[in-house]
C-alpha cells in the first residue's frame, strides 16, 4: 500500500510539473496558435476535403466505372486507375495530417524560444519540414501519421474516414466470435502500445530533421520504462482538456438556451424552430470547438513531454511560468467564429419556421423526423421474416417493416433472406432448388426460441394479407440467376393484394429496379449500397438509396437530398449510432430494434418538453401572463400533442 502510495504521489508530481511547462508554453502563444489552428481545420473540412472529393470524381468519370457498390466492389483491385486514386488520396491525406502537427509543433518550439510567430514563415517552413517525409527512408511516418488521424482531426474521421471503417455488420459477427472477438482487442491493445511508443516521434523529426528511426530510437527510449506512466499522463491530460472544452460549451450553450426560452415567451413555434437549429448548427460547431481545443492540448503535451523528458529524465526541474502577454488576439477570431454559428441558427430557424416539412431545402438542412423500419420485421424479438416478427412490429407502431423474397424451384415467391436456408430452417440447401411444399415443411421458428417451433417460411401473399392497412413494406428483391422470373412474379402478386401505394422495393442489383421500373414504374425503388461511393446520386432507376450506416456522410446525406431523393440506414442496432443518424438527417433507420429508435425519436419530444416546463415555470415566477401573451389556437394544439398526444389522438 506504501509503495502504490508513492508510486501515485510521484505520478501526481510528474503531472503538475508537465502541466506547468504546457501552461507556460500555451500562455506565451495559446491565442496565436488556436487562431492559426482553427484556420487550419477550416481549410482541411472546405478545401481539402473537398479537393479529394474532386479527384475522387474525376477518377471515377474515367474509369471503367461511375460509382462503387457492393456489387462491383471487386473491381477496384482490377482498376489500376482507382488503386492509384486509393493510394494517392491516403497519401495526401496523411501528409496534410502530418503538415497539421508540423505547423503546431513549429508554433510551440518558436512560443519555446520566445520568438513571434508570423503566419506566412510559419506555414513555409512546417511544409518544408513535413515534406521530409517523402524521403525514402521516412516514408514509413505518413502511416503512422495516418493512424493519428482520429486524435488530431476528429470531423475529417468521423465525416469521411468512416467511410473505410469497420462496417457495422462486419463487427457484429467479430462479437459474437470469441475467438475472432479476442483478436480484435488484442489488435486493438498492441496499436495502443505502438502509438504510445511511438508518441515522442514528431517532435524529433519535424523539428530536429532526424530519420524516422532516429526519431523511433529516441521516442522508444524514452518511454520504455515509462509505458504505463506516460500513457496515465497523457490519458489524464485529454481527460481535463476535454473538461475544460466542455465547460466551454457549456459557457456558450447556456445563454444561447435562456434566448431560446425567451423567445418561447412570445412564440412556442418559434422557440421549437430554434432548439432545431441550435442542435443542426451549434452542436458541430461546439464539436468544431472541443476538436481544435484537444488538437492544441495532444501537441503541447507532447512537446512538454519531449523537452523535459531530453532535459531531465527526472521531471524534477520546476517551469516557471510565462507572465508575458500573448502576442495575438485569437479571442477576436473565437468571438466572430460564436457569432457566425449563431446567426447561421437564426438563419436556419427562420427556414425551419418558414418552409414546409416536404420542402426540398428544408429536408437538405436536417430536422426531419425519419421513418422507423423493423429489419426483418421486429427481428430481435420473433424469428426473422415470419408472420409473427412482422405482427410484432405493427403492435410496437412501426411505420415500416422490410422483408426479402426469394423464389423457390415451383415459382411461388417466399419471404427469407438466405438464399441456403441452413441457418434459419436447419436444412442445407439452395431455396430455389426446393419446391413450395418442401419448403412448407421447414420449421423456421425452432432456432430462435421453443416459443417459436413449428413457425413456417411465410409467402409473399400471407405478410401482405397481414400487413394490409397495418404496416407499410420495404421489400427486397434477392435475383438468382436459377429465378428469373422473381421481379414479374413479386410485382404480379403486390397488385394482386392492393399493396403498389403501400410499398417500396429495393435490391443490391440496379438491373432488378430496372426491370421493376418497367413494370411498376409508379412503385419507389431503392439501391441498396454496403459502399456507396462515386456517382451514384443520379441513377434513374433509384428513387431513394439504402446504404450500411457506416459509410453514411453528411455529404451524401445532402447530395442525395439535393435530387430530391431520401436516404436509409441500415442495420442500426446501437443508440449513439442512432443518434447520429438521426442529427445527419436520414430519412429512413432501418433496425433490429425498432423500440430502441422509437424511444430516441421521442427525445426530441422529451426536449420540447423541458424547454415547455422550463418556460411556463419562468412564466409563473415573474407573473408574465396577460390578455396580450395569450397562446394562440394552433400553439394551443402543439403543446397539447406533446405534452398528451394520445389525449389529443382521441379527442380528435
Amino acid at each position: 500500500m506504501k509503495d502504490l502510495f508513492i508510486s501515485f504521489r510521484t505520478a501526481n508530481q510528474t503531472y503538475s510539473v508537465l502541466r506547468r511547462s504546457v501552461f507556460s508554453l500555451m500562455h506565451r502563444a495559446e491565442a496565436a496558435l488556436f487562431s492559426i489552428l482553427i484556420l487550419c481545420k477550416l481549410a482541411t473540412n472546405l478545401l481539402f476535403v473537398s479537393l479529394m472529393q474532386q479527384v475522387w470524381s474525376l477518377t471515377l468519370r474515367f474509369a471503367p466505372m461511375h460509382y462503387l457498390s457492393n456489387s462491383n466492389a471487386s473491381d477496384i483491385f482490377t482498376s489500376p486507375a482507382i488503386i492509384g486514386c486509393i493510394v494517392l488520396i491516403a497519401v495526401l491525406t496523411a501528409f496534410w495530417s502530418l503538415f497539421e502537427c508540423s505547423v503546431l509543433l513549429h508554433g510551440l518550439d518558436l512560443a519555446r524560444k520566445g520568438e513571434s510567430i508570423r503566419l506566412p514563415a510559419l506555414l513555409c517552413t512546417s511544409l518544408l519540414d513535413a515534406c521530409h517525409a517523402f524521403l525514402p527512408q521516412n516514408w514509413l511516418i505518413l502511416v503512422y501519421s495516418a493512424t493519428l488521424i482520429p486524435f488530431t482531426n476528429f470531423f475529417l474521421a468521423v465525416n469521411y474516414i468512416t467511410q473505410f471503417a469497420v462496417p457495422e455488420y462486419i463487427m457484429g459477427v467479430i462479437r459474437a466470435n470469441s475467438r475472432y472477438h479476442l483478436l480484435y482487442l488484442a489488435l486493438c491493445a498492441a496499436l495502443l502500445v505502438l502509438l504510445i511508443s511511438w508518441v515522442l516521434v514528431l517532435p524529433p523529426f519535424l523539428l530536429e530533421h532526424k530519420s524516422l528511426w532516429q526519431s523511433v530510437r529516441e521516442s522508444v527510449g524514452y518511454v520504455r520504462t515509462r509505458i504505463l506512466r506516460t500513457f496515465l499522463l497523457l490519458l489524464r491530460w485529454n481527460v481535463s482538456a476535454l473538461l475544460r472544452s466542455l465547460l466551454l460549451t457549456a459557457a456558450i450553450a447556456l445563454p444561447l438556451y435562456g434566448i431560446i426560452i425567451g423567445i418561447g415567451m412570445q412564440s412556442t413555434q418559434a422557440m421549437f424552430a430554434l432548439s432545431r437549429a441550435a442542435l443542426t448548427i451549434e452542436l458541430p460547431f461546439f464539436q468544431f470547438l472541443i476538436d481544435c481545443t484537444i488538437t492544441l492540448a495532444q501537441c503541447t503535451v507532447i512537446t512538454a513531454l519531449y523537452d523535459r523528458l531530453r532535459g531531465s529524465l527526472s521531471f524534477e526541474a520546476e517551469a516557471a511560468p510565462d507572465r508575458r502577454p500573448c502576442r495575438s488576439n485569437g479571442r477576436l477570431l473565437l468571438t466572430a467564429a460564436i457569432a457566425g454559428a449563431t446567426l447561421l441558427t437564426f438563419v436556419l430557424a427562420a427556414c425551419y419556421f418558414v418552409l414546409p416539412e416536404d420542402d426540398v431545402l428544408r429536408s437538405m438542412l436536417g430536422g426531419t423526423v425519419p421513418i422507423v423500419t423493423a429489419h426483418r420485421g421486429y427481428s430481435a424479438a420473433a424469428p426473422e421474416n415470419t408472420l409473427p416478427a412482422f405482427q410484432l412490429a405493427i403492435d410496437h407502431g412501426c411505420e415500416r417493416a422490410e422483408l426479402d423474397v426469394q423464389m423457390t424451384k415451383d415459382g411461388i415467391v417466399m419471404v427469407t433472406h438466405d438464399a441456403n436456408l441452413r441457418r434459419c430452417a436447419g436444412r442445407n440447401e439452395n431455396i430455389y432448388d426446393l419446391t413450395y411444399d418442401e419448403v412448407r415443411r421447414l420449421d423456421a421458428g425452432r432456432w430462435f426460441g421453443q416459443k417459436y417451433t413449428g413457425t413456417r417460411i411465410p409467402t409473399l401473399e400471407e405478410v401482405l394479407d397481414q400487413c394490409k392497412g397495418r404496416i407499410q413494406l420495404n421489400i427486397e428483391i434477392k435475383p438468382n440467376a436459377a429465378t428469373p422470373d422473381l421481379e414479374a412474379e413479386t410485382i404480379r402478386i403486390i397488385y394482386e393484394k392492393g399493396f403498389e401505394h403501400d410499398c417500396v422495393i429495393t435490391s443490391q442489383s440496379y438491373d432488378t429496379l430496372c426491370k421493376v421500373k418497367e413494370l411498376a414504374p409508379e412503385i419507389q425503388t431503392g439501391y441498396i449500397l454496403a459502399l456507396g461511393v462515386g456517382s451514384y446520386y443520379d441513377l434513374p432507376a433509384a428513387d431513394f438509396f439504402s446504404v450500411e450506416s457506416t459509410f453514411i456522410t453528411p455529404g451524401m446525406v445532402q447530395q442525395i437530398h439535393l435530387r430530391g431523393k431520401t436516404i436509409s440506414a441500415w442495420t442500426v442496432n446501437r443508440q449513439e449510432d442512432a443518434s447520429d443518424l438521426v442529427s445527419l438527417g436520414v430519412d429512413d433507420i432501418i433496425t433490429d430494434k425498432p423500440e430502441m429508435v422509437q424511444q430516441l425519436m421521442n427525445a426530441d419530444a422529451d426536449l420540447d418538453n423541458d424547454l415547455l416546463f422550463i418556460r411556463d415555470t419562468i412564466r409563473s415566477l415573474i407573473g408574465w401572463f396577460d390578455a396580450g401573451d395569450e397562446p394562440t389556437p394552433e400553439e394551443e394544439v402543439i403543446e397539447e400533442a406533446i405534452e398528451d398526444p394520445e389525449e389529443l389522438l382521441d379527442a380528435a
